[in-house]
């Protein structure tokens, strides 16, 4: 999965609501983006964390662009199920 195809299999999966923020940090929204400085291709160090207040929470770092992309969306799809219990 890339990070241009995040939002489709999000809306596929029933996760509409969640604040994503592909590219860039954002405030109060999960962010998945390239790490400045590296090439951001599949090769490229990518992370996902949750943005508010300046701050980064549950912040994760990736080897590449498909495991950042693959991890925020389990994660979304999982509270979303866990939630609708």
């Amino acid at each position: 999965m890339r990070a241009a195809e995040l939002a489709g299999w999000l809306d596929a999966a029933g996760v509409t609501s969640a604040p994503v923020s592909v590219g860039a940090e954002a405030e109060r929204a999960w962010c998945v983006r390239a790490v400045p400085g590296t090439d951001g291709g599949e090769e490229g160090i990518w992370e996902v964390f949750w943005c508010e207040r300046g701050g980064r929470f549950e912040w994760t770092r990736f080897d590449d662009e498909s495991a950042a992309c693959f991890s925020l969306f389990g994660r979304l799809v999982w509270a979303r199920l866990a939630g609708s219990g």
